[in-house]
């Protein structure tokens, strides 16, 4: 199935585009999409924490943080939109 990916701020840089086609497996949850996109040390060590993702990290399917939904083992549909991006904060 295909999925679109968005990236947002530094993660543009990091993953060398704005948005990417992504090609998993029927059934494909959240975290298994974040590993296969963070094919490299660098990707890796800027998403993931010992223990899942990193705090300042956002991740949206269709627009909803998966943290209100599933975490990382959201599972994913084709055609579903899943966006990275920094938590973003000011003053």
């Amino acid at each position: 199935m295909t999925v679109k990916t968005r990236f947002f701020a530094y993660f543009r840089d990091l993953f060398g585009a704005r948005e990417r086609d992504l090609e998993l497996a029927a059934g494909a949850s959240v975290g298994e999409a974040l590993e296969l996109l963070c094919d490299t040390p660098e990707r890796r060590r800027e998403v993931f924490a010992a223990d899942g993702l990193k705090p300042h990290i956002v991740v949206m399917v269709n627009g909803a943080p998966v943290g209100s939904l599933q975490g990382l083992a959201t599972p994913l549909s084709p055609g579903d939109t899943l966006a990275v991006f920094p938590l973003v904060g000011g003053g």
